[in-house]
């Protein structure tokens, strides 16, 4: 059996058991029950005490609740000295008035002196000389009359430029439109553009004629 003593008999110190210093020291049983008891009794008087306040708070909140009454007499006094800066202009008869009385007002007319209102000048007539002058200008021509008769519809522009280019080149196109009459019909939305011819016949010829050509037109009248 291996000893802890050398050759010697002293003893080695390399070889005695060390205590684990890991290990954190045991709590006897009297420190830890002496730790509960001091738990419990903290708990105990923090219940104790919170169920105080609430029974105090509930005795004081059972009973009728408490009136206040207003000190006797007025709760606004005017002062004997209002202080405040004095307004020029201030008056009772402006308040009376804001306040909607009828308060008999005059104008004192003789404060600021009358100015005469100078009259219209008359307006002067024209001289005869203008007026016979106007009456001899010759009357502007009449606008011709629009040829009537069958006609034919062949469409509709936005406007008469519109309407005419599209006439030039239908005319140079087509001779029974050059020979027949161009009339320009206004609308609401644009420009009816309409070849007159003399007869029927010839209008109905035309249109036939600008179907097969691939244009478009129908009879109107």
């Amino acid at each position: 059996m291996a000893t802890s003593r050398g050759v010697t008999g002293e003893p080695l110190p390399w070889l005695e058991p060390v205590e684990d210093e890991d290990e954190p020291p045991a709590l006897s049983a009297r420190k830890m029950l002496a730790a509960i008891l001091v738990v419990l009794v903290a708990a105990g008087l923090v219940a104790g005490t919170l169920y105080w306040i609430g029974k105090r708070h509930a005795e004081e909140g059972s009973g009728p609740p408490e009136l206040v009454r207003a000190e006797p007499g007025p709760y606004k006094v005017k002062p004997t000295d209002p202080g405040g800066i004095n307004v020029a202009g201030d008056s009772e008869t402006t308040f009376a008035t804001g306040a909607g009385e009828d308060i008999d007002g005059q104008l004192d007319l003789d404060a600021v002196p009358e100015e005469a209102i100078a009259k219209p000048r008359p307006k002067e007539p024209a001289p005869v000389a203008e007026a016979e002058a106007e009456a001899a200008k010759p009357a502007a021509p009449a606008a011709p009359a629009a040829p009537s008769g069958p006609s034919v519809q062949l469409g509709f522009y936005d406007n008469p430029a519109q309407a005419n280019a599209a006439w030039n080149s239908l005319a140079g196109r087509f001779p029974a439109i050059a020979g027949a009459g161009k009339v320009i019909v206004p609308y609401q939305k644009g420009q009816r553009l309409r070849a007159v011819f003399g007869s029927a016949d010839e209008a109905r010829a035309a249109c036939q004629l600008l179907k097969a050509a691939g244009d478009a037109c129908f009879l109107v009248r």
